[in-house]
């Protein structure tokens, strides 16, 4: 068989492909290794954690790689100083409050007056006029809903005042505070000092997060799958391992897939995740966000289903005349449609059990 066979036709295998996937209902047992692919151990979501500004750590208050609540207080950066500011924003903030309550007391008293020169009678109000008219000479109960209402206004003003304060202030800080943004593992993204218990210099390297949280709910084999055939098959009969030291492994099952956008000129990715064994976490956690080499994997089975390995179709008689796979099988097993070709073999399947389709 020529060069052109062992790189298969992909219009007619894609044909092929189509045929079994819009006919046939799906079918799994039968395990065929389809290859080897790049990949990468993601965990359910990943959080960064950044300081914005060098400064002085005076707190770091979870361990490296232990786990922590959603919420939880991660670093703290300038404690002192912001204690310094709290206290400077408090004293101003009590200045103003007595101010607005010179304020309001002046006109609580001006009310108080009112109040009294309204319940006067005619005869006694002619000997208290200072008490009825202000300044603008506005008739006693006008001028009274005046200064309720200027009583109103101040309070809130005062109440605004200070949620306003404490408000900028907390902005102003809030990037001195590191916290979980969701519950899982945290690790440093710099080296440590001896004791992280003291306080420390901290200067953001170019493009470097203080720490990263990972999301341990869940850990995923994630591969991009290129080969637009296997994006054609049943999803949930792929799955994917990863050899390990001492002969272990790490084995996911389909749990989804996405495509990510790659921008204009390029094509789209499609990325498939393999969702891992809660027991294999620990080492996925150990292994996240690194490059390895993961085993692709397509499970099928059923009546007529057929696994044949390509030496043995290569040995047939009529391999040198072949120009592709799906020939090369027409000749070797004139019943059998090509299902999935893998790294060193093919599935095959029975023509019998594809349903005639109208003219």
């Amino acid at each position: 068989m020529n060069h052109k066979a062992t790189t298969m036709n992909m219009r007619n295998y894609s044909r092929a492909i189509l045929v079994v996937l819009l006919l046939l209902p799906p079918v799994y047992g039968e395990v065929i290794t389809l290859g080897r692919y790049p990949a990468k151990i993601l965990p359910e979501q990943e959080g960064a954690l950044t300081f914005n500004a060098s400064g002085l750590v005076s707190d770091l208050l979870i361990a490296e790689n232990s786990r922590a609540e959603k919420g939880q207080v991660v670093a703290v950066m300038d404690k002192e100083k912001t204690a310094e500011e709290r206290e400077d924003m408090e004293l101003q903030l009590m200045r103003e409050r007595l101010n607005k309550k010179d304020e309001m007391r002046k006109l609580e008293t001006q009310r108080s007056k009112l109040n009294f020169y309204l319940q006067l009678s005619e005869k006694e109000r002619a000997y208290a006029k200072e008490y009825a008219l202000n300044q603008d000479g506005e008739e006693p109960k006008d001028a009274l809903l005046d200064i309720q209402e200027r009583i109103t206004l101040s309070k809130k003003e005062l109440e605004t005042l200070e949620r306003r304060r404490r408000a900028e202030f907390e902005k102003k800080h809030e990037n001195l505070i590191l916290r979980m943004p969701f519950t899982g593992r945290l690790r440093y993204n710099f080296v440590l000092p001896e004791d992280p218990g003291k306080p420390f210099e901290y200067t953001p390297g170019m493009g470097q997060n203080f720490a990263t949280v990972c999301d341990d709910s869940a850990f995923y084999v994630a591969i991009e799958v290129s080969d637009a055939t296997l994006g054609m098959l049943p999803p949930n009969a792929f799955s994917a391992s990863i050899k390990l030291p001492e002969g272990k492994q790490l084995r996911g099952t389909y749990s989804h897939r996405r495509v990510d956008q790659a921008g204009s000129g390029r094509s789209d990715k499609l990325i498939y995740f393999f969702k891992l064994d809660e027991q294999d976490y620990d080492t996925a956690y150990s292994m996240c966000g690194g490059h390895a080499e993961a085993i692709l994997q397509f499970t099928a089975s059923g009546d007529g289903i057929k696994r044949v390995s390509k030496e043995d179709l290569l040995a047939h008689p009529s391999a040198g005349d072949c120009e592709s796979w799906e020939d090369l099988v027409s000749r070797a097993y004139p019943e059998y449609v090509i299902l999935v070709v893998g790294e060193r073999e093919l599935l095959l399947r029975k023509k019998a059990l594809i349903p005639a389709t109208e003219p």
